[in-house]
């Protein structure tokens, strides 16, 4: 049983996050058109999701112990929606502790991209520019930079998600539906010619509904050290694959960041600091019942791309009781050593 790997930690899920990704099947624009189905296929019978948070079950490891209250991420395809993980020890931390499951369940994923994409620029780099700061990952983005000490936080989002935005940590918001983007952020960084440290865009994509704003081609004039993207045309991610595997540099100023899993649980451990400090919290659009209609009406919400910061699926109530809890463990643990019996 996988129950029994002592690699991992058996975790009761209480809560999981829902990201685009996801909602494309992991898949995304990773892979040529032409290819996209296959590989769709191939992911359609595995566990979707990548974050979560729940209750240690059984663990081997000191640092874990039964009852334990985490979070983190799963690999790919290896599902967090599903009553029971085992879950990677170096992609788990104990849960921030002001948090609700709902909510700690929404950190991981945005939490290590805009961290690892940001760490490497915090010593040298003070201003920047969120395309899609008000989406899942864009509203994290804004308040990482903040904690990391950027003293210019540009957010550019709709109108109705500057007060928003503002509230995160933004100093400086920006509607994108005016087609002024580009000199707006030359006005705020001081006038003509002026540009801005890091851009880091979340609406970029190979979907032709994203292609439409061009915003590396408008915007990477103006963008002195790095401009980081979250999506592309495949080619772009073959080269993103070389740069993670070979530690080779395979882009110029412009960056397909492409997010690292493993050995990522120090970074969690930030992540929840900043949580306990309450500079960092997910904002929560809608929770998710655990039922196959249901996710699938919120995957259709994150492909709209209306969507205000996260969706969380909740597969245990906060109101159920401990008590409650360890009957239905005990329960499974009773089915798993009567299978094995009869086995």
């Amino acid at each position: 049983s996988s129950r029994k790997n002592n690699k991992g930690v058996l975790i009761r899920v209480h809560a999981a996050g829902l990201n685009p990704v996801d909602a494309k099947q992991v898949v995304g624009d990773k892979l040529p058109e032409s290819l996209q189905g296959l590989a769709r296929s191939i992911a359609r019978g595995k566990t979707i999701g990548f974050e979560f948070s729940g209750v240690v079950v059984r663990s081997s490891h000191g640092s874990f112990k039964e009852g334990d209250e985490v979070f983190g991420s799963m690999p790919p395809f290896g599902g967090t929606l599903s009553e029971y993980i085992v879950a990677p020890l170096h992609q788990i931390c104990h849960k921030p502790s002001k948090m609700s499951f709902v909510e700690a369940a929404a950190i991981p994923l945005v939490g290590l991209t805009a961290l690892q994409a940001l760490q490497p620029h915090e010593d040298n780099c003070k201003s920047i520019a969120i395309v899609g700061a008000s989406g899942g990952t864009g509203h994290v983005v804004i308040q990482v930079a903040k904690s990391m000490g950027f003293t210019t936080i540009i957010a550019i989002a709709s109108q109705r998600n500057h007060e928003f935005c503002k509230l995160l940590g933004a100093t400086d918001v920006i509607d994108y539906s005016n087609g002024k983007v580009l000199e707006e952020i030359q006005q705020i960084m001081g006038g003509n010619n002026q540009t801005v440290d890091i851009i880091f865009d979340s609406v970029t994509s190979d979907d032709a509904r994203d292609k439409v704003h061009a915003y590396p081609k408008s915007l990477m004039n103006i963008c002195k050290t790095r401009y980081l993207r979250l999506g592309g045309p495949t080619k772009d991610w073959f080269w993103a694959l070389c740069e993670k595997g070979l530690s080779q540099k395979c882009f110029g100023k412009e960056k397909l960041f492409w997010i690292r899993f493993p050995r990522s649980s120090d970074e969690l451990k930030q992540l929840q600091q900043w949580c306990d400090a309450d500079t960092l919290r997910p904002s929560i659009s809608e929770e998710i019942n655990f039922t196959i209609e249901d996710v699938q009406r919120a995957f259709d919400n994150i492909l709209s791309r209306r969507v205000r910061g996260k969706l969380v699926v909740v597969l245990i109530k906060e109101e159920t009781t401990a008590e409650e809890e360890k009957r239905e463990v005990e329960e499974v643990e009773n089915n798993d050593t009567s299978s094995k019996d009869g086995a």
